[in-house]
């Protein structure tokens, strides 16, 4: 069922917020297992299921990636010649900077809980309301790239910038 259609949109997901392109046979597998069947319509609700589920997993991409970025930073040599005062100013910056990636993710949480934003969503997909299995695999990979992108949740590409600047 579902747990399909989430492993399909896991192994999606990274390339979906690289260029937004899915191969088909994904995009079918990720419909049939949020609505249900191949012959069904999504309705709003399994729409909604699936941009919370976009939403958790972005977010544990994103955790991933910090715990990776900041052992890797702790073990350069900049990073450990660096006096005791330097170091709790880096690591204050570091974590507000944690504290602002993971805010996107309760924003966009938050977004996606709201049924009214989920039905505009949903009529981006399909502007009649119906969203098929062939408008989902037609409409869906633009419609959620830019979603990603305007609820800053595309995490990999620009977080280890941030460290560096940091």
């Amino acid at each position: 069922g579902a747990s399909k259609g989430k492993l399909a949109l896991e192994k999606a997901l990274p390339e979906l917020a690289r260029d937004g392109k899915v191969s088909p046979e994904s995009l079918g597998t990720i419909f049939t297992g949020y609505a249900g069947g191949d012959n069904n319509l999504m309705t709003p609700h399994q729409l909604q299921k699936l941009m919370r589920n976009i939403v958790s997993i972005q977010k544990g991409v994103g955790e991933k990636i910090y715990k990776e970025g900041l052992a890797i930073f702790r073990a350069t040599p900049g990073y450990k010649q660096m006096g005791f005062l330097e170091r709790g100013l880096l690591n204050t910056s570091i974590s507000a900077m944690k504290t602002t990636i993971f805010l996107a993710f309760s924003t966009a949480s938050d977004f996606y809980t709201n049924l009214t934003n989920i039905r505009a969503i949903h009529s981006k997909i399909s502007p009649d309301g119906r969203i098929t299995k062939e408008v989902f695999i037609k409409s869906a990979p633009g419609v959620i790239a830019y979603e990603l992108g305007k609820h800053n949740l595309v995490v990999a590409a620009d977080l280890f910038e941030k460290f560096n600047k940091a």
